[in-house]
């Protein structure tokens, strides 16, 4: 069977050379990045555990609300032996089930349900923003991709446009209308372009590696993204106030505090009597149940002194609620800071939006213009490369201005924990 090996393995590289030119033929939308990472990403797997914990642990908890019977059953052979006697046989049997129930324990019980359902609403919290987080790396490395494809075909064209120019002022150099200095600096203005061509397959290749690693791919053929840098106009009459209290952060402070409140209540539960009720019933005999018996109970406990632990318990229960009474004010503050500085962003980048466009649809006009009176002569080689260089700028800068616009529209829909469903 060793001569089949060689070809198995040749057949599998073809195959997975296939699936790579087909995964690089078809560009990846954001739906399919988001999907994947959805499924990859490792710390939203954490999340989902810790958010599974927790919901486990407030169904332990919410046991205290039931009774807890145990049952208990036992056999003991033996041989016995008494003073002057001889050996015999013993044999024991022994049935046992014993309930019981806790009828008042201070109010503690009430507030440990309380206090993790306060947990877990936290950890849902938790969840949240985490996944919010998550999108929003996904968001921006998508369009740090998004610009690098499109940069590097507008540096080709840039690349294109400097031949073109270098070509015309060479012509004009040879017909001896041109200083050879025009020439050289045409031909450096070249070099310059086409470096930055490599310049941006290298970011691009950077990019698609930094994309990849979010969905947890380490092997992947080239691909492509399909979308486009954009960003949708910034919503108006908001209201910081009420998107800080809607956000997960809040949230999750709101529900530490309320897990500190009742663990206050928990803690100082212990100064009160504690009232169970227990029930048993038990059976034994030699070879078979024959002796039967039954009792029913109700057991009260006080802690009378402590040593000064129970109050210096209470004490340090009442500082965590202060404590997080004053991290709830502090995370409003923050959320309030971070908004407003995400939006004005987003409301800025917008805005340079149409500054940009206006800018590149004057430079474009100009430049078409320049380039023809430079070809009749009408323009200055100097003027005429100022208005050239001012193009490629401009063009640059719209690219820019796009991916600025793009990102600070996700900024401001994680400053805010939103995330896709």
């Amino acid at each position: 069977m060793f001569p089949f090996k060689p070809r198995c393995f040749f057949v599998a590289a073809v195959l997975l050379l296939l699936a790579g030119l087909l995964y690089a033929g078809e560009p990846l939308t954001w739906q399919d990045c988001f999907d994947r990472t959805v499924k990859n990403n490792v710390d939203l797997s954490i999340a989902r555990l810790k958010l599974k914990e927790a919901e486990a642990a407030l169904k332990s908890q919410q046991s205290v609300y039931y009774p807890e019977v145990t049952a208990k059953a036992g056999r003991s052979v033996g041989e016995t032996k008494p003073d002057g006697g001889s050996w015999s046989d013993k044999d024991d049997l022994s049935v046992s089930l014993n309930a019981s129930y806790a009828l008042f324990s201070g109010f503690g019980d009430r507030a440990r349900v309380t206090r993790t359902e306060a947990e877990l609403y936290a950890e849902k919290a938790n969840f949240d923003q985490t996944r919010s987080n998550i999108e929003y790396n996904l968001r921006k490395a998508f369009s740090d991709q998004l610009y690098t494809q499109e940069l590097l075909e507008l540096v080709k064209s840039i690349a294109g446009r400097r031949a073109d120019s270098a070509r015309l002022v060479e012509m004009r150099y040879e017909g001896g209308r041109e200083p050879k200095g025009s020439l050289m600096l045409k031909q450096a203005q070249l070099t310059e372009a086409r470096y930055s061509v490599g310049e941006a397959e290298r970011a691009l290749e950077l990019t698609r590696r930094q994309l990849a690693g979010l969905m947890k791919e380490l092997q992947f053929a080239p691909y492509l993204l399909k979308g486009e840098l954009r960003a949708d106009e910034p919503p108006t009459g908001v209201s910081l106030d009420e998107l800080a209290r809607q956000t997960p952060s809040y949230h999750s402070a709101e529900a530490s505090l309320k897990a500190a409140e009742q663990g206050f209540i928990v803690t100082r539960s212990a100064r009160f009597p504690q009232v169970s009720a227990t029930a048993s019933l038990t059976g034994s005999g030699e070879t078979d149940i024959k002796n039967e018996s039954w009792q029913t109970g109700i057991a009260v406990s006080l802690p009378l002194f402590t040593g000064g632990r129970l109050s210096q318990d209470i004490i340090i229960a009442g500082l965590k609620r202060e404590q997080a009474k004053l991290n709830t004010e502090k995370t409003m503050l923050d959320l309030m800071n971070n908004l407003q500085a995400a939006f004005n962003t987003y409301r800025d980048r917008y805005a340079a939006l149409s500054v940009q466009k206006a800018q590149l649809e004057a430079a474009e006009t100009r430049a078409t213009v320049a380039r023809a009176q430079y070809e009749q002569g009408l323009v200055s080689f100097q003027d005429w490369d100022t208005i050239e260089n001012t193009l490629i700028t401009s063009q640059r800068s719209w690219l820019s201005s796009r991916k600025a616009a793009d990102q600070a529209q996700s900024a401001w829909q994680n400053a805010m924990g939103i995330s896709s469903p």
